[in-house]
């Protein structure tokens, strides 16, 4: 009966707005300022609002008191919330309540008004911002996005699983940044995924993480939970102008339980582009260790700043025998694996391996079959096609008088 009797107290306090910020009409949030000729105001309003800082205000301790012994319903009450919590737990519930209404993600950026559940949140993404949609299978999708893109939001629909990508370019810090976020806050959707991101050479650097709560989705970009991706050693890399390829992979449920291979393989992950170093294994003054690919294009080693030489991790590159090392496309579907120079053969030849457009004004990509059929539905004016379909060669026109290979 004195449960009942304190709830019906509270909701008569609350009725009469007397736990409320006289700004924002929200429960008070500490610490609590009592404005002169104003009132009571949330830490929130009394940060934002500058002139505020000119009026007399008072700490409210006694109703900081007052709120921490009461038990408060959520504020979606209304929505079909039946959750009554102490205060401080109660902020923390509202920030991730299934009742909880959603903006719309793409609202600082088109100045979208939609607000609603969130189990309606993909349906309002797909019918008015369709454009900003990527459907994939089989954990894979490519992505091609600019220098120049500062904001970017998309929303990802894999399977049954809704995601939403968000990314910020900051031109002043020189890095690019992303998250991917749970939409529906299933506990199976936390998963780890991948990202190479490459430009017009087929060397890359490579990103790993995993997927944060929806909670990220509505809040300010936060660069510090952010993966980052130094642009200035992607440029080196990679041969980036402007635009970037990145291929994303989430991987599957089933594929979390690690083996003992790839346990070991851990060591051997290049600190640059995070690939898998193979024999030559080169090392710094301080013996950090590089792969062959980013080795040439260093002086410095980018973990200690020591000067590269020709000195070379024998010992590493002798525990390679003994290790299955995954196709270097693996991320794109290939599931191939060998020791270190069987597995570098295989990839030369590999199917699932990308090529880019030899026509300096195309910017697309893809693996051997689809930039045949590129080639042949784009440029078929300058392509000379012999043989079967998908079997053979094609020979690209460069100008009327020299004729050479594409060579996939």
């Amino acid at each position: 009966m004195a449960e009942q009797s304190m709830s019906s107290f509270v909701d008569e306090i609350l009725e009469m707005n007397c736990l409320s910020c006289v700004i924002c009409k929200e429960v008070l949030r500490p610490p609590i300022m009592l404005t002169q000729n104003l009132g009571n105001v949330c830490s929130t309003c009394y940060e934002e609002k500058c002139e505020l800082s000119q009026m007399t205000s008072l700490p409210n301790e006694p109703m900081e008191k007052i709120l921490k012994l009461m038990k408060l319903p959520c504020r979606y009450k209304q929505k079909g919330c039946e959750e009554t919590l102490s205060y401080e737990d109660l902020l923390t519930h509202q920030n991730s309540c299934r009742y909880r209404t959603k903006l719309c993600a793409l609202f600082r950026f088109t100045g979208c008004d939609w607000e609603g559940n969130r189990s309606d949140f993909a349906t309002h993404f797909k019918e008015c911002h369709g454009d900003h949609v990527i459907n994939f299978e089989n954990n894979i999708f490519f992505l091609e996005t600019s220098l120049r893109d500062l904001n970017l939001v998309k929303l990802l629909i894999m399977n049954k699983k809704v995601y939403i990508l968000r990314m910020q370019t900051n031109p002043t810090k020189k890095k690019l940044f992303y998250m991917i976020c749970n939409v529906k806050d299933e506990h199976s959707s936390f998963c780890e995924y991948s990202v190479k991101h490459k430009g017009s050479s087929d060397n890359y650097i490579k990103t790993k993480s995993k997927i944060l709560s929806s909670y990220n989705i509505y809040n300010e970009f936060d660069e510090n939970i952010a993966v980052q991706v130094d642009l200035e050693a992607l440029k080196q890399i990679s041969q980036i102008s402007d635009t970037i390829t990145n291929i994303f992979k989430i991987k599957a449920e089933e594929s979390r339980a690690e083996h003992l291979d790839e346990k070991i393989l851990h060591f051997f992950e290049c600190p640059v582009c995070k690939n898998y170093m193979k024999p030559p294994i080169y090392q710094c003054q301080s013996g950090h260790s590089i792969c062959n690919s980013c080795r040439p294009r260093l002086e410095k080693c980018p973990t200690c700043r020591a000067i590269f030489g020709s000195t070379r991790n024998y010992s590493l590159e002798g525990l390679t025998s003994g290790v299955q090392y995954p196709c270097l496309y693996h991320d794109l579907g290939c599931p191939e694996t060998a020791i270190a120079n069987v597995i570098s053969r295989h990839e030369r030849e590999c199917q699932f391996k990308p090529y880019s457009c030899p026509f300096t004004n195309c910017t697309s990509t893809g693996n051997y079959h689809t930039m045949i059929n590129h080639l042949i539905a784009f440029h078929s004016e300058s392509v000379i096609y012999n043989g079967a379909t998908g079997t053979c060669s094609a020979l690209v026109r460069w100008n009327s008088h020299l004729t050479v290979p594409f060579d996939i």
